[in-house]
């Protein structure tokens, strides 16, 4: 996994794990949506990753750490009732994991249970440490929750004091891909376009990843540059892509750079074919709406329809982004 070769570890771990089924330190680098699962650049990944776990829950039991990566890998196949038993007794034995408030917010999110949601992890969230790794991440989730809900001012606090850089805690990949994601979704949901938002963002996720090879992160940076007119580093970035979905990684940067310049027609015909596969990136659900919801936006703008079908059962009361 250090030299590179994911889908050699991945046989390794199989191996392994066969004789070995409860070694959780070896199987934790496999799950969730940033395993070697999540960054293997396959479009069928995330069913490949229930698959994987669903036999080894007779060796776990009531573990809560499986029962959480469990609940994870169902809700993003769209088992979301299966995922909410499996995080409702993983909670039950862990009250204070994070993962496992992180993994509730998203069955929540699935299962259309917005106002819930909210509140429910607002609750949690209170008691959660600033310091502590998911601390970005979920405010994420909550400004999310509260831009969607219409509280804007709210979303914008959040946005500032614990997603955008200077104000957030937490991992890097965090950082760069969550406040990217937030800004471009306020501004899909009629917010004007903060400038000095993303120029912050663009420098800062520049010099954090300097040089691409995680799809995932590839994809928000490019967007970064692309709201924040960097045309130069943006085009350095799609010139260097590399790793196993380097190739999506492009089509996106350029989607993201045609749909900065309004360039509607172009953006949704790079986000079209794109969007059909957009798991190969890697990342959550909820994290790749983004991409569907710019596609409709821009086919909206375009005044054209979108092919790309949103037929998951979360949105089925939002089928289209708020209007801009």
């Amino acid at each position: 996994m250090v030299a590179g070769d994911s889908s050699g570890a991945l046989e390794q771990i199989r191996t392994h794990l066969a004789a070995f089924p409860r070694d959780a330190m070896v199987l934790a680098l496999c799950v969730g949506v940033f395993g070697l699962f999540g960054f293997s650049g396959r479009a069928d990944r995330e069913r490949e990753l229930a698959d994987f776990l669903a036999p080894l829950a007779a060796h776990y039991g009531d573990d809560w750490w499986f029962l959480a990566v469990l609940a994870f890998a169902q809700v993003e196949v769209g088992d979301v009732d299966a995922a909410r038993r499996n995080i409702d007794r993983a909670l039950a034995g862990n009250p204070v994991n994070a993962n496992g408030a992180h993994i509730r917010a998203h069955v929540d999110y699935e299962a259309g249970e917005d106002a819930a949601g909210l509140a429910w992890l607002k609750g949690w969230h209170t008691g959660y440490a600033k310091t502590g790794s998911m601390h970005c991440h979920l405010a994420w989730h909550l400004a999310l929750w509260n831009l969607d809900r219409g509280d804007r001012d709210a979303a914008w606090r959040i946005y500032a004091a614990d997603v955008h850089p200077g104000g957030a805690w937490g991992p890097p990949l965090n950082v760069a891909t969550d406040a990217a994601s937030f800004l471009l979704r306020a501004e899909l949901a009629g917010e004007p376009r903060p400038e000095q938002y993303w120029r912050d963002l663009a420098a800062w996720a520049s010099a954090a990843y300097p040089a691409p090879g995680i799809a995932f992160v590839d994809v928000h940076v490019a967007l970064a540059l692309a709201m924040a007119g960097s045309e130069a580093a943006l085009a350095e970035r799609i010139a260097g892509a590399r790793g196993p979905a380097a190739d999506l990684a492009v089509i996106l940067a350029q989607a993201f750079r045609d749909f900065a310049n309004a360039r509607w027609g172009a953006a949704v015909d790079a986000l079209e074919p794109a969007c059909a596969v957009h798991a190969r990136i890697g990342g959550s659900r909820a994290q790749r709406d983004l991409l569907d919801y710019t596609l409709l936006a821009a086919a909206r703008r375009a005044g054209r329809p979108a092919r790309r079908s949103l037929d998951r059962p979360r949105r089925a009361s939002r089928a289209e982004p708020p209007a801009a």
